[in-house]
């Protein structure tokens, strides 16, 4: 273990109590995606703790959605600076605290967002206490998103994310960090699409055959969209949702199909897209019509420096005694995806460990705080040794 950052974590006062106490406090203010002024609240509140750690601060507006949060400090050029990254939206809608409230039991803490990311927001706060101490003055950013868990699709937060991330020398996402000690360094894209189709009512009945089955339609379509699964290496075409119908004694007029597709590389969009709508425009029932709805698309999440970052943090956490992590690709996508396009190092996964978000089970593993504080400071002092190659700099 680094004793100077030991020494610093215990001249600042950093202990468990004090850490759960300031996690609590935000899992207690509910931040649901959908509710901009939720999101307000948590945005004020992570705002005023960065502003007393003597960062400069900026609340940036998107209509429709929940802010996002800039905080700033530090002296030099940002091509030696550091990111700090995560979201400060959950996927729990208001009142859901009221049935799963914070609380810990043993080695675990359990709430709505506790693990993502509240989690990985309480670590920043306490990342940056060390550093001051440690009288780190190299620039540091802190991007904190609104509206992450919808993918940002109403807003073009994914572009600013880009903006900002530009330049500097590396980028950790505070993302759920993995219980099994693994390291994120590529996730998939995803695109979200409905299919939509229009066909004839009728009565089942008497005239079941003048009516123009939508649901028939998109049937043939689901079928097709399956054959995608084949021709495409490592991507999924996931039909999650069907609607259609009214009664079941009327031929249905209206159905459409909700589809999630997964992918590693960018550069099979447009592949895609073209497949999907001549799928659309592919009717097999006489007299049915479709369209393509694409409703968000997030990149994929990786770059070719992301590998040399991952091994200078794996050399740093076996050294402490922290553990060899995995290198991890996983399916779904994060905000990290924005700041790799920005030609970022960057490591994503690097919060409080822990398992099930998105569910009333989701729990973070309170031992892990500790251990995530020790392996970034320790890491972002050691590039201050090191050169990372990244895209923005070439």
């Amino acid at each position: 273990m680094n004793q100077r950052i030991l020494d610093a974590m215990e001249s600042c006062g950093i202990n468990q109590a004090a850490i759960i106490e300031t996690w609590k406090q935000m899992v207690e203010i509910e931040s649901y995606t959908h509710n901009p002024e939720g999101v307000y609240n948590i945005c004020r509140y992570i705002k005023d703790k960065l502003e007393e750690l003597g960062l400069k601060t900026t609340i940036c507006d998107f209509e429709g959605v929940g802010p996002s949060l800039i905080g700033t400090c530090g002296e030099g050029d940002i091509g030696e600076g550091i990111i700090l990254a995560g979201h400060m939206d959950t996927v729990f809608k208001d009142g859901f605290a009221l049935h799963n409230p914070f609380r810990i039991e043993k080695n675990l803490v359990f709430g709505p967002g506790v693990l993502d990311m509240k989690g990985g927001i309480n670590l920043i706060f306490y990342i940056l206490k060390v550093l001051k101490a440690l009288d780190y003055n190299k620039p540091i950013k802190v991007i904190i998103s609104g509206d992450e868990e919808h993918g940002h699709a109403k807003s073009r937060c994914g572009d600013f994310i880009t903006r900002e991330a530009k330049g500097y020398k590396a980028a950790f996402n505070m993302e759920t960090g993995l219980i099994d000690n693994g390291i994120v360094t590529a996730r998939k894209g995803m695109i979200f699409c409905t299919i939509k189709t229009k066909g004839l009512s009728a009565h089942a009945g008497n005239n079941f055959s003048e009516g123009i089955s939508a649901i028939y339609e998109i049937a043939n379509k689901i079928l097709e969209i399956q054959k995608l699964n084949e021709k495409y290496e490592n991507t999924t075409f996931n039909v999650g949702l069907i609607h259609g119908g009214t009664m079941v004694n009327a031929v249905p007029e209206y159905a459409e199909l909700k589809l999630d597709i997964r992918f590693v590389d960018d550069k099979i969009i447009e592949a895609v897209k073209t497949d999907l709508n001549k799928i659309a425009a592919s009717n097999r029932i006489e007299g049915a019509t479709s369209e393509l709805v694409i409703e968000n698309i997030f990149p994929a999440f990786g770059n070719q420096y992301n590998k040399e970052f991952y091994e200078l943090v794996k050399s740093i956490s076996i050294n402490n005694g922290l553990g060899e992590p995995k290198c991890v690709l996983l399916g779904g996508a994060s905000d990290a995806a924005y700041i790799s396009k920005a030609g970022v190092p960057c490591l994503c996964g690097m919060g409080v460990k822990g398992k099930w978000n998105h569910t009333d089970r989701e729990y973070a593993i309170i031992d892990s705080v500790m251990e995530r504080i020790l392996l970034i400071v320790n890491s972002i002092l050691e590039l201050e040794n090191r050169e990372l190659i990244s895209i923005g700099k070439n």
